[in-house]
């Protein structure tokens, strides 16, 4: 398998260099899509360490490398001359498939580029890689199983470390969000699961602060509480609390306990890149190239699958900007309907315009009807 990496050129080296190891996977080629010089010698320099091809920029590794490359790994931030997005739609119309391990910055940003991964036929993988890892696999697999019995209750608390506003906040905790509703899917084994209904209390004294209670359908709740008050490095306040109708499940992130009726538990341990186990960044990019090799969606991690947490992300800003303590879905598709009426009426005026399809396509995905905004995007790219 050919693999290039697209980077930015941080002062810190990345966590995927590191999670190449275990997988034993080789990097075939390194382009640079930083702005800033310093940082461009440092992508170089990765490129000779790999003793791998070097290319100034993206757009020249993705359509002059031959054979062509199976697989691109972006790892490219704020200081990149290429927008990410731009760079995941270069790489794609180039046939090539894309692991982008840092969440999207938007609902739009995942709707568009699943609409772009779908016209040609290649995979996009993105999001946490906090899904692969030893604990939240054993989690998922428990609460999948029979014996766990149904979901009655899931309860987040998730330290995020010192930032200074809640949008940080709600940016940072975007990874958390997608365990969140991943543990959701595996409840009503659907992709798209939204809550009903929302509650939300936020506050800046001190330290941004945001607490929200989930309904979902079928009753399950969920409690969902960040905080910036944990101090870098000190992971304790990271805690996930889910029940069952015959189980209890307690973890850290790090290790997990399972309660049963009988109660007795068992007790796990290790993750990441502690040993040489294939977890963590590098069970999501061996999860990457399997889904090549076997020409299948990943198991997690695909763009349909974060579209919820992106739309919740959305929608909690939209309250905290508005002071609002609570959000109902079906109030939310009261008002969208009103303004793609609105919309529709001036479309059918002039159906050439692509602009009105566009945001249709938004409306629809604010909706949380992806499936149809996905579809309005088909028809203006």
């Amino acid at each position: 398998m050919r693999i290039g990496v697209v980077y930015s050129g941080e002062q810190v080296q990345p966590w995927l260099f590191r999670a190449l190891y275990p997988v034993q996977l080789r990097v075939n080629c390194i382009a640079n899509s930083s702005a800033v010089p310093e940082n461009r010698v440092r992508v170089e320099k990765f490129a000779s360490f790999f003793d791998c091809a070097f290319f100034e920029n993206p757009e020249e590794m993705f359509n002059t490398t031959k054979p062509k490359l199976d697989g691109v790994i972006i790892v490219s931030g704020e200081v990149a001359s290429v927008p990410r997005v731009q760079l995941i739609e270069s790489a794609l119309a180039a046939g090539i498939n894309v692991l982008a391990p840092a969440a999207l910055g938007s609902l739009e940003d995942g709707l568009r580029l699943a609409a772009v991964s779908e016209k040609y036929k290649r995979l996009v993988m993105t999001g946490t890689r906090f899904i692969f890892g030893r604990c939240i696999q054993e989690i998922l697999r428990i609460v999948s199983s029979s014996g766990f019995g149904i979901i009655q209750d899931m309860r987040f608390l998730l330290g995020i470390g010192r930032v200074p506003y809640l949008n940080d906040l709600l940016k940072f905790g975007d990874s958390h969000f997608q365990i969140a509703f991943e543990i959701a899917r595996r409840l009503f084994v659907e992709y798209t699961v939204l809550p009903e209904e929302a509650t939300v209390m936020a506050s800046t004294n001190g330290a941004p602060n945001i607490a929200c209670t989930l309904r979902f359908p079928q009753g399950a709740l969920c409690t969902f509480c960040q905080t910036s008050n944990r101090q870098w490095g000190n992971d304790s306040y990271h805690k996930i609390e889910i029940t069952g109708g015959a189980s209890h499940i307690w973890s850290d992130l790090q290790t997990w306990k399972c309660f049963s009726t009988e109660n007795t538990f068992r007790m796990g341990g290790g993750d990441e890149e502690i040993s040489a186990n294939i977890q963590g960044s590098s069970g999501q990019l061996n999860e990457f190239r399997l889904a090549i090799e076997g020409h299948r969606e990943p198991y997690a991690g695909t763009l349909r699958s974060t579209l919820p947490a992106l739309w919740f992300r959305e929608r909690l800003q939209d309250c905290i900007e508005h002071g609002q303590t609570s959000l109902k879905l079906s109030e939310i598709r009261a008002n969208v309907d009103t303004e793609i009426q609105r919309l529709t009426s001036q479309f059918d005026a002039d159906p050439e315009n692509r602009e009105y399809r566009h945001q249709k396509a938004l409306l629809l995905g604010k909706r949380g009807d992806f499936s149809l905004a996905l579809a309005e995007y088909h028809q203006i790219l």
